[in-house]
């Protein structure tokens, strides 16, 4: 049997909830007890995403990879020799799912019964691949359709034209699913070795919830390991070019859309570090961005008034090695609304934000936390992430309570105009 290692209960008496974790193996599980609950949820995380272009394996010497291989591994995985494994998993009755992001892939289902047997598919699917020359010449085609797809989307198009003008060389600057040439670069030999380097259980995270008893999972975790799972000592070492300071031109495309699309984005300085610091980074931005434009925010209400704006958001997204915010809109007048969303941000900079915009605006967001715990995937996202910094969902929720107004006027120093750009998909027809 694989013996436990850093067993750790964490826990919020107020809000009732806890979470237990042990390393098993090498694999950090994490266990979310919620008693009465008839679902039961599992994910692994693999500490492995979209940027990780570009890596030294262990023992091994630097190597590159076409962009987009993070993902087309996701897609292979569930290919076996014994045959698709959504289909095994429907046969135990659960739901299966996967998807990829910039940092990492993630396998995921939810079950009402039949638990441990799903969670065996589970492991064999991220532990165990099969791959065919055959197998990846059919993928390039799904994948190539795909990316087609996404280049049609609005959303998705006008994220990735804001990031490729925010960035020069850093990899979040990249698609996802790559580009229609760099996945015809992709090959059975390189799928396997992102698989040896990366899915190996110090470099992976399981999060389970449900109403079950933490030390039935760790036990069962443990015999998977053990039977699926090829050890490893530590993390690949990742590499990231040197990002220089500024930003890329403005961009504008012509897609067919009703109502033009805005996004205004920033170029923060990543934390490059761990602890709290970086979370108390990401509070003080996203706060600072919802008193300034948020659905409640003086600067919306004006707006819409006037017909400037149909809808709006704001978002902060900030890790150890990147960092940026955007506030997007739809609007008919998407000129004059950039304009006015960088006079908001000098005025308000001039005298900070109000005791009581900060006060609401705090309140608002200790709401949304406290709601959070009965979202199984959005807990288990948060305390993966958050553990990879040295930190957890708990630790997120006491550091916000103690979030300050100084906090909030710190992050105006990110909005600094020379570092933002301006993205706008218009129907030009």
């Amino acid at each position: 049997m694989v013996g436990l290692a850093n067993v750790a209960l964490l826990k919020n008496d107020l809000l009732m909830e806890e979470i237990h974790s042990a390393d098993v193996g090498g694999l950090t599980v994490f266990v979310m007890p919620k008693r009465g609950f008839r679902r039961k949820y599992a994910e692994v995380f693999v500490h492995y995403g979209s940027n990780d272009n570009s890596f030294i394996p262990h023992g091994g010497q630097k190597v590159d990879v076409p962009p987009g291989i993070a993902h087309f591994l996701e897609h292979k995985m569930f290919e076996k020799e014994w045959g698709e494994a959504f289909a095994e998993f429907s046969r135990v009755g659960a739901s299966a799912n996967a998807y990829t992001s910039n940092s990492y892939t993630s396998y995921l289902f939810w079950t009402l019964d039949n638990w441990k047997e799903a969670l065996k598919v589970l492991f064999e699917v991220v532990y165990r691949p099969y791959v065919t020359d055959l197998s990846v010449a059919k993928e390039q085609n799904i994948i190539g359709q795909e990316i087609h797809m996404y280049n049609d989307e609005p959303g998705s198009r006008l994220m990735r034209e804001t990031l490729e003008a925010l960035y020069k060389r850093h990899p979040i600057r990249l698609d996802v699913a790559g580009t229609e040439e760099s996945i015809k670069e992709i090959n059975k030999d390189l799928l396997y070795l992102c698989h040896e380097t990366f899915y190996c259980p110090a470099n992976m995270s399981l999060f389970v919830a449900g109403d079950l008893d933490p030390s039935q999972v760790f036990d069962m975790a443990g015999k998977l390991v053990q039977e699926f799972a090829t050890a490893c000592k530590e993390e690949p070492q990742r590499l990231r070019p040197d990002e220089p300071p500024g930003v890329g031109a403005d961009s504008e495309v012509s897609l067919p859309v009703p109502v033009p699309l805005l996004q205004v984005a920033w170029k923060d300085v990543p934390s490059w570090g761990r602890g709290d610091a970086l979370v108390r980074s990401e509070l003080g931005a996203s706060i600072l961005l919802d008193i300034l434009f948020g659905k409640s925010s003086a600067f919306f209400s004006r707006a819409y008034e006037e017909g400037l704006l149909d809808d709006i958001s704001a978002s902060y997204e900030a890790w150890p090695d990147y960092a940026f915010a955007a506030v997007s809109a739809q609007t008919s007048m998407p000129g004059e609304l950039a304009a006015r969303v960088q006079e908001e941000i000098e005025k308000a900079r001039k005298s900070g934000v109000s005791e009581k915009d900060f006060l609401r605006t705090k309140k608002a967001s200790v709401g949304r936390y406290v709601t959070l715990f009965d979202s199984f995937d959005t807990v288990g996202e948060m305390q993966v992430h958050l553990h990879d910094v040295g930190q957890d969902v708990f630790s997120y929720g006491r550091i916000l309570e103690e979030a300050s107004i100084q906090d909030v006027n710190a992050k105006f120093d990110m909005l600094d105009r020379g570092k933002s750009v301006r993205t706008i998909i218009r129907d030009k027809r």
